[in-house]
């Protein structure tokens, strides 16, 4: 078992290795994979939606031209 001056030790060993402007790039990081997500989700939805109004037209139009 260790002292409580060794873990202390480590941990302030520890803490230094962590970059602060690392940290805040991995923020900003998961700032924009937040904003992408929502957008992806938000153009995902439009597409759907454009399916499903340009299907019926080009059923209708291929009958149309069959006919």
């Amino acid at each position: 078992m260790m002292s409580q001056k060794e873990l202390q030790k480590y941990a302030e060993q520890d803490y230094k290795l962590v970059d602060p402007e690392y940290i805040k790039q991995l923020e900003q990081d998961s700032k924009k994979l937040i904003k992408f997500k929502k957008y992806s989700i938000l153009a995902a939805f439009i597409a759907v939606i454009v399916i499903a109004v340009t299907l019926p037209l080009l059923r209708a139009l291929l009958t149309n031209l069959l006919n």
